[in-house]
């Protein structure tokens, strides 16, 4: 019975087109970034749960939100920058890492704050240093007193 009055809640709500449009919108928006990211991470080898990934001598970033180029070659980053940021009414902390590169545009994107993002994030430090990258990690959590 409550099904029922659902489906017909939705079919007098799907007979505008501004809410067909607009659903239709996003649904495309999503599976483009499900896409994008999907074929960034089958390219990498890496987790689909994963932010990035170091592998092949190139920097994956998993985002699909990202635009452009998201395989980068690691002798292309000048340096690394990483802002641990702290997040607004309890929505949690976020990493805002930046790609300054040598030759085109610098990336960033944003990646939010858990065990196994830190974990990743010591890993990328590790990395990155390795194949001599500089890393600037900054912590803006910390209150000043």
């Amino acid at each position: 019975m409550v099904v029922h009055y659902f489906l017909v809640g939705m079919k007098e709500s799907f007979s505008y087109g501004i809410v067909r449009i607009t659903v239709l919108i996003f649904t495309l928006l999503a599976w483009m970034i499900i896409y994008r990211r999907l074929s960034m991470t089958i390219q990498s080898g890496g987790s689909f749960c994963s932010s990035h990934k170091i592998a092949k001598g190139f920097f994956y970033i998993h985002s699909g939100i990202v635009p452009g180029n998201r395989k980068i070659l690691l002798k292309n980053i000048n340096q690394v920058t990483i802002h641990l940021l702290r997040g607004r009414a309890s929505g949690g902390d976020r990493y805002h890492i930046e790609l300054e590169l040598k030759k085109g545009r610098n990336k960033a994107f944003l990646v939010g704050k858990s065990n196994r993002t830190e974990g990743e994030m010591i890993e990328m430090q590790k990395q990155l240093k390795k194949n001599k990258v500089k890393v600037n990690y900054y912590d803006y959590t910390r209150r000043w007193r």
